[in-house]
């Protein structure tokens, strides 16, 4: 995604003809943040940061507990049945 490029906006206020949007440039803020451009990243949107940290987490904590064998069992489901 290029952050200098204005797209089309899948926010739903925008679609039914309201201004503001509180995710309006949240990818913008990501992209620029994976840029390394910290500053275009926070005037995009405050938010983008906080996204890629939470998101991160939990990416995270999935490997964490794939690893350690903890939400599978020899069947596939953590309930015991078969998959």
């Amino acid at each position: 995604m290029d952050p200098t490029v204005k797209g089309f906006s899948f926010c739903l206020f925008e679609q039914i003809g309201i201004s503001f949007c509180p995710g309006e440039g949240l990818g913008h803020s990501i992209a620029w943040l994976f840029r390394g451009e910290l500053n275009k990243s926070l005037n995009a949107n405050l938010f983008g940061l906080l996204a890629v940290a939470v998101l991160s987490a939990r990416i995270l904590y999935i490997w964490k507990e794939l690893l350690l064998n903890k939400t599978t069992t020899k069947t596939g489901y953590s309930d015991g049945r078969n998959l």
